[in-house]
C-alpha cells in the first residue's frame, strides 16, 4: 500500500438561524459584487485595447500587426485588490451622502461586514473566467465572461483560511465554524470528517457555501491521506483488462 494525498470534498446541508441566513446572503452578495467589479476592470481594459487596435487599423495598419502592437495589461487579482483598497468606502466612518447627491460614491462601504476571503475568492474566479475565455479563442467552447446578476446567478461564496491556525473547522459533530460567520448547525453529522482530522489524515483547505432552492449547503474541501494498493486487487484481476479503440 502507498499513502497518497488527494483532494476530497465533504458536503453538508446547513440549518442556519434567520440571523445567520442574513449573513450568508450578505456574503453571497459581496462575492457577486466582487466578481463583477473585477470583471468590469478586465472588460474596460479589453475595450481600451480594442479601441487602440481599431485606431491603428483605420490608419492602415494590418489587423494582425495592430493586435501585436497594442499592449494593454489586463488587471488581475493583486492589482484589483490594491486599487479597491485605495478607493473603497467605510460605513463605520464615512458620512451618508445627502439626499439628491449625484457625485461619485466610494464603493462597497460595507466590506467590513463580510470575510475578506469572499472578495479574494471572487477575484480569483474572475481571473479564471477571463483566462478560460482567452484560452478558448482558438476554437474552444468557452464564451466571453458574463456579469453575475442577482436572482440569475447562483448564490455562493468561498472562504479560505490558514491551515496552521484553522478558522474553518467542526465544533463537535453538528456545528461548522467559518470566518466571520461563526458556528452554523449542520443538518447531518460531521463525524466522518472530524475523525479523519483528529487522526491527522485530513486538513481543511477551504469551504464553498451555496444555496440550492431554499437550503444552504457547505462543501468543505480537504487534503486527505489515503492508502492506494501497489498492485491490482483480486477483483480487478478477475475482471480482466478493458481495451478502448
Amino acid at each position: 500500500m502507498t499513502r497518497v494525498e488527494t483532494l476530497r470534498a465533504f458536503r453538508f446541508a446547513l440549518d442556519p438561524t434567520p440571523a445567520q441566513i442574513a449573513d450568508l446572503n450578505r456574503h453571497a452578495g459581496a462575492a457577486r459584487w466582487a466578481f463583477n467589479h473585477a470583471l468590469g476592470e478586465k472588460v474596460a481594459a479589453h475595450r481600451q485595447w480594442r479601441t487602440q487596435v481599431d485606431a491603428l487599423v483605420a490608419d492602415g495598419t494590418p489587423e494582425a500587426q495592430a493586435r501585436k502592437t497594442v499592449k494593454v495589461p489586463t488587471p488581475r487579482h493583486p492589482g484589483i485588490k490594491k486599487r479597491l483598497n485605495a478607493i473603497k468606502g467605510d460605513s463605520r466612518t464615512d458620512p451618508e451622502p445627502p439626499d439628491g447627491f449625484h457625485g461619485p460614491h466610494r464603493p462597497c462601504p460595507w466590506f467590513h461586514e463580510v470575510s475578506t476571503y469572499a472578495f479574494q475568492s471572487a477575484f480569483d474566479d474572475a481571473d479564471r473566467a477571463w483566462k478560460n475565455w482567452q484560452d478558448s479563442l482558438a476554437g474552444g467552447p468557452v464564451g466571453y465572461p458574463h456579469f453575475k446578476r442577482k436572482g440569475r446567478a447562483r448564490d455562493s461564496f468561498r472562504l479560505h483560511h490558514t491551515v496552521t491556525t484553522p478558522t474553518i473547522r467542526l465544533d463537535g459533530y453538528r456545528q461548522l465554524r467559518m470566518p466571520r460567520l461563526g458556528s452554523i448547525r449542520i443538518h447531518d453529522s460531521g463525524k466522518r470528517l472530524a475523525r479523519l482530522i483528529a487522526k491527522g489524515q485530513a486538513v481543511v483547505q477551504s469551504v464553498t457555501v451555496s444555496r440550492g432552492g431554499t437550503r444552504w449547503y457547505a462543501s468543505v474541501l480537504t487534503k486527505v491521506l489515503q492508502d492506494v494498493p501497489d498492485k491490482p486487487t483480486r477483483a480487478q484481476i478477475e475482471r480482466g483488462t478493458v481495451g478502448v479503440d
